[in-house]
Formats: C-alpha cells, structure tokens, sequence
C-alpha cells in the first residue's frame, strides 16, 4: 500500500477514535435506554399475564407502545427545540422513569394500556435527543460509522436488557424498581456531557400517497415488518410462558431473536446490494414463512402427536431449545424487512427527499407494529400460543405474493443505479436517525480511495 494510503488510513482510524470518545457518554445513555427498554417490554407482558390480563389486553398494551412512539415522532421535536435537548432528555427520562414504578400501584387494565402509551411518546423523545445530538456530531466521513455504531449499541443493549430479567422474581417489584433504574441512570451522562449544544430538530414529511406511488413494496414491507415484530416485542414473553418456559428460558428466547436480528443485517444488506431488492424481499419473506411455519409445525407435533409417527421424530429434541431457534431464525429474515425497504425506497427517490422518504416509512412502520399485537392477541386467545407464529406466517405470505406481483409490473433498478443498504434498527428508530444516513448527503461527501469504498455507505456497488 502507498505511503499515501496508510496516511488516510490512519487519519480515518484516528477520526473513528476521535467520533468514539467523542460520543461516549450520548452511548452510554442510549445503551442504558436500551436495555431498560429491552428489561421492560419483555418483563411487562409477564407480568401483565400474572395479573390476569388476558392476551388480546397485553397486544393492546403493546400497540399503545408503539401508538406512543409514532405520536412522538410527529411531536416531541417541538418540545425540544423549544427548552433544549439536555432539559428535554431530562423531563422524558424522568416522566419513563416514574410511570414504570405506578405500574404495580395501580394495576387496572386501562392504566396500564394508558402507561404503556406514555411510556411509548417519551421514549420516542429520548431516542430523538440521542439521536439528533448523533447527527450534530456526524460529518459525511463519519456518518457511515455513526450509523454502524448506532445500530449495533441498539442491538447489543436490548439483547442484553432481555437477559436482565433473571435479576429478580416476576411476582415482586425488583424488575420495575431496575427498569427504572436504568431509565433514569441514562439521564446522567448527558447531563454531565461537555459537548455543545445540538442544532434544532427539524420535522420531516413525505405524504403516504406518494410514498406508496413511488414504491409500493417498500411501503407494504414496512407495514408486514411492523406487524411481525411489534407482535413479537409485544407478545413473546407471553408465547414464551404459554408454553411453559421458565424465566431465564423466556428471556434466552427473546434474546436470541435480538442477536440474530443483528446478525443478519450485513449479509442479506450485501446480498439486496448485488441482486433486485425485490427478490432479496421475496427471498426473505419466504425464509420467514417458512421458518415461523417450521415452528408451528414443531409445536403442533408436540401437542397432537401427529399421525403416521411424524410426532416421534420430534420426542429426541428439545422442543423449548427447537422453538427457541426457529424462532431466532424467523426473526433474524423479518428483521431485515424494514432495512431493505428503506434502501429500495431510496432507489427510486431523489436525493434530497431520502431523509423525509425513509421518515414516512419509519411512521408506516410505527403503525403495522400498533395492529400488529392487537391482531396477534385476538388470534392467540382462540387458536392459543402457536396463533403469534401462525399470524406472522400469514402476514409474510401475503407479503411475498405483493412482492411477487408488483415484480411482474415493474422492472428493478440496475445495480450501478441503487443506494448502498444501510442497517437500520427498525423498533427503535425515529424519523430523526434518518437524517445520520449517509446516503442523504452524497454530493458534500470528499472522495475516497476505492480501497476503503466498503466503509463509505454511499459508495456504489461495482
């Protein structure tokens, strides 16, 4: 490598140093909103069951979430702008903080689907003070790593909030008093933060209409995607009990499909990359039917023993540890969904619309997560736990036969002509990460040896 080479490469190891130091502290309390958030949605619905709510009740509960996160989206930036990020993160840390200790004083359904919804509008303006002081902080050249950064903290501290639900009892209040905890310790580093002050949150709109006109896929991608996974978020824990899991089985379960929704972002992005994104689309929607259906199927094997002695096949497994894989398995393909959508929307947007393009997806996706635990719950209450599954199934079957019509009125962007994938967090981000994608500011992005191409997300495939 030329002299030259390693000069840059040094320079971009010694920004990246610089950017880490520099965010450490903004991290620091998006890792701990992220693992209380992580602790709380799954320990809520246990508990939730403990107190005899039925099913369909916890899937409204989980939808007032994320009813919650999409009416933040649209209005927390004015509060924002108006008394400041550090006063703002405070009063949202704060009101999350408190309303998680009023659950087990008063626990009545509408309260608690009440809370929920509170909880779901503050969240969603602690997640836009991180993430525009992300944005302040990013440059074009920084901007790819940021994002890297961003997603994987995400990932990383909800898998491990799951996991800190075997640090106390269900039936006491240890889980409410450490959710809070965490929710409230995340207020300290940004308060004690040195670093100056981040420009004002801008609102950004892009009318569904035209959204859905430009790209259809993408919009009903982000709908299936929401409807998936806010009924996984949402009722997991209660599947998960349903069949008789244990505490640290549940949390194990929930966490598995955190890791592997991490684990599959790069692959299938660098696959969408190469080939049409509609195909990688099909192609994932397909893996998702057929690994929620494989643990449909295992579950009924277990519970019917099945004729013709297909159900002794499955007496050597265990069916906990069985389910637990399909289901990280399924969740990994789903978690992809929103990501891919955001890129194929990209492919067909100009330039200057990407922020505001990829913002209404992001609302699109907010609102197939509200039906999705809703409809998810009314099945479960009939048909029982393997109802979750067997409603993903559907909705990722009909996704797939959208795709595969749509691909029949629609040639696909040649490859020279997409925007490179970029891993996005889908349950956890706000129209206000958006604007730390690279891919919005091309034109002020300075060239780069073809021989770092990998770590510039806006670089073309060749």
């Amino acid at each position: 490598m030329s002299a030259t080479g390693d000069t840059l490469a040094d320079q971009y190891q010694q920004s990246t140093w610089s950017l880490l130091l520099s965010m450490g502290s903004l991290l620091t309390s998006y890792a701990l909103l992220m693992a209380g958030t992580g602790l709380f949605s799954t320990f809520i619905g246990l508990r939730a069951e403990l107190e005899g709510f039925s099913t369909e009740v916890i899937g409204t509960m989980a939808a007032a979430h994320y009813a919650g996160l999409v009416a933040g989206s649209l209005r927390c930036g004015q509060l924002i702008n108006r008394v400041g990020h550090i006063r703002a993160f405070a009063a949202f840390s704060s009101i999350i903080a408190s309303a998680v200790l009023l659950f087990p004083f008063v626990p009545q359904m509408l309260v608690w689907i009440a809370l929920r919804a509170v909880i779901g509008f503050n969240t969603a303006g602690v997640f836009m003070v991180a993430e525009s002081w992300l944005n302040h902080k990013a440059t074009p050249t920084t901007r790819g790593t940021l994002l890297s950064m961003y997603m994987v903290t995400s990932y990383l501290a909800m898998g491990g909030g799951q996991l800190l639900i075997n640090a106390g009892e269900v039936v006491n209040t240890d889980l409410f008093m450490l959710a809070s905890m965490l929710f409230g310790l995340a207020l300290v580093p940004v308060a004690i933060t040195r670093a100056t002050h981040p420009a004002p949150v801008e609102s950004t709109h892009f009318g569904l209409r035209r959204l859905y006109t430009i790209s259809p896929v993408a919009v009903m991608a982000c709908i299936g995607s929401g409807l998936c996974t806010g009924s996984i978020w949402g009722l997991g824990a209660v599947f998960g009990k349903d069949l008789g899991m244990t505490t640290g089985e549940i949390s194990g379960f929930m966490s598995a499909i955190v890791f592997a929704s991490l684990a599959f972002q790069i692959p299938i992005g660098r696959l969408s990359d190469r080939f049409d994104r509609r195909k990688v689309i099909l192609g994932v929607t397909v893996a998702s039917a057929l690994s929620s259906g494989a643990l449909v199927g295992v579950m009924l094997a277990f519970i019917y023993r099945v004729p013709f002695g297909l159900g002794d096949v499955f007496l050597w497994i265990n069916h906990r540890w069985a389910i637990t894989g399909l289901a990280a398995l399924y969740g990994g393909f789903v978690s992809t969904l929103y990501p891919l959508s955001v890129a194929y929307a990209n492919d067909y947007v100009e330039t200057q619309d990407l922020v505001p393009a990829s913002a209404g997806l992001v609302l699109t996706y907010g609102v197939g997560a509200a039906i999705g635990p809703v409809g998810a719950g009314l099945m479960m209450k009939f048909f029982g736990p393997s109802a979750l599954f067997s409603f993903s199934t559907g909705v990722v079957v009909l996704l797939a036969a959208f795709v595969g019509f749509r691909m029949r009125k629609r040639t696909w962007a040649p490859v020279i002509e997409k925007d490179a994938f970029v891993a996005l967090p889908e349950a956890t981000s706000t129209p206000t990460a958006l604007e730390a994608d690279p891919r919005g500011e091309v034109e002020q992005a300075p060239e780069r040896p073809r021989w770092m191409s990998i770590l510039d997300r806006r670089s073309k495939v060749r």
